[in-house]
């Protein structure tokens, strides 16, 4: 966990990490580590990975 946190403060998408997060209720690190390959779990995550893939951090919704 302490990786992820790290990587996070040194991303260049920081700040959309952050507006998704807050859109959403959740924390910008696990909006990070959605966007870098966790599995989603549920709905918000889909929704969060969706807003994601509109901002162009990722390429595709579904893994």
């Amino acid at each position: 966990m302490i990786s992820a946190i790290k990587c996070y403060l040194l991303s260049s998408n920081r700040e959309i990490y952050r507006s998704v997060a807050q859109e959403y209720n959740t924390s910008a690190v696990h909006v990070y580590r959605l966007a870098h390959g966790k599995k989603s779990r549920g709905k918000t995550d889909y929704y969060i990975l969706k807003r994601l893939r509109e901002y162009g951090v990722i390429q595709s919704t579904l893994r």
